[in-house]
């Protein structure tokens, strides 16, 4: 598989970029459920979920994806999630 030229620097651009992306501090104490609840709750909503630090352990991404619909997203159509 072949990358175009500069896709990757596009990316990182995007995913740094605070116009686009932002943090949150997480409070001491948190597990994956609590995480997840904040997130299918929060307003405004997120648009995103990229767990690259690996948060949500012991879950599928189809039973996150599950979850989160269950727990809130009412603004939400759906979820997509890579399986």
């Amino acid at each position: 598989c072949q990358y175009e030229r500069g896709s990757d620097g596009k990316v990182v651009h995007f995913l740094t970029s605070p116009r686009i992306c932002q943090f949150e501090f997480i409070p001491a104490g948190w597990n994956s459920q609590s995480i997840l609840d904040f997130i299918a709750k929060a307003s405004p909503p997120f648009h995103a979920l990229i767990d690259t630090g690996a948060l949500i352990t012991g879950m599928s991404n189809k039973a996150v994806a599950d979850y989160l619909l269950k727990a809130g997203l009412s603004q939400m159509k759906g979820v997509v999630y890579l399986d």
